[in-house]
């Protein structure tokens, strides 16, 4: 069985990320009739739910100075690698073993961009170092003002990395860590999200449609009833003759 691709998309906190994900989802299972996946990280796992609860500044603990705070970033970014670990091996390398294409909603460049704020990119490459190169990786650039709009009408809470001086940051990081992966032979690609939303899908869909063209043709070609095995003519009798037979080949 052919092995399905993985895409991720990505993006700071109000770029898009998961309504893309979700049309480029639809898009796949109705346009393209292909067995398609959406998944998440955090994910809804042990794990994953333990870092929502953090990112919602719900978990945390007395520093020296009394002051309650949330957990050490390093802690953090080894939960993000825990829940990433357990994500692949009951989630997305079977769907992937099955012919399945997978959409991520942020992978491990997320890690990167975002955990790299307190915590050195290198050690973060280290402790993620078993997951997996995504066929496509689309990362959603929009300026945090315009992403700090968008969350403002969708959220009545920001959460631990979603102030926008952060979030400049993370959008630095995010640049400085796709020219590193882009040099490592990982696929890359930066689409501009501050733009109406049928502009961004059909740029993805420009990204992402060579990647599956082969896959859909032969997925449409295993669906189409057999052909009938074409009849030749052979005149026995003589040709045009009332003895002539058709033997099939």
């Amino acid at each position: 069985m052919e092995k399905g691709k993985f895409i991720v998309i990505e993006g700071i906190d109000g770029s898009g990320v998961t309504t893309e994900a979700v049309k480029l989802k639809e898009h796949i299972a109705t346009k393209l009739n292909l067995p398609v996946h959406l998944t998440k990280e955090p994910t809804d796992g042990p794990v994953g739910g333990l870092i929502r609860t953090i990112l919602a500044k719900r978990v945390g603990a007395p520093c020296h100075n009394g002051k309650f705070e949330s957990i050490d970033p390093r802690c953090l970014a080894l939960l993000f690698a825990a829940d990433r670990l357990d994500h692949l091996e009951v989630d997305i390398r079977p769907k992937l073993e099955g012919g399945v294409v997978v959409i991520c909603d942020r992978y491990i460049l997320s890690s990167l961009a975002y955990q790299s704020l307190n915590v050195d990119r290198r050690w973060l490459e280290q402790i993620n170092a078993k997951g997996i190169t995504p066929d496509l990786t689309v990362y959603l650039q929009v300026p945090p003002l315009v992403a700090e709009r968008r969350r403002n009408q969708a959220r009545w809470h920001v959460e631990l990395y979603e102030e926008t001086p952060k979030l400049e940051r993370v959008s630095q990081n995010y640049l400085e860590a796709i020219a590193d992966l882009r040099k490592r032979g990982q696929r890359v690609e930066v689409v501009d999200g501050n733009r109406p939303m049928r502009e961004v899908h059909r740029d993805i869909m420009a990204l992402v449609k060579p990647l599956l063209t082969t896959k859909a043709g032969s997925a449409r070609k295993r669906r189409q009833p057999p052909v009938d095995a074409p009849r030749l003519d052979i005149a026995f009798a003589g040709e045009n003759e009332p003895g002539a037979k058709e033997v099939p080949v």
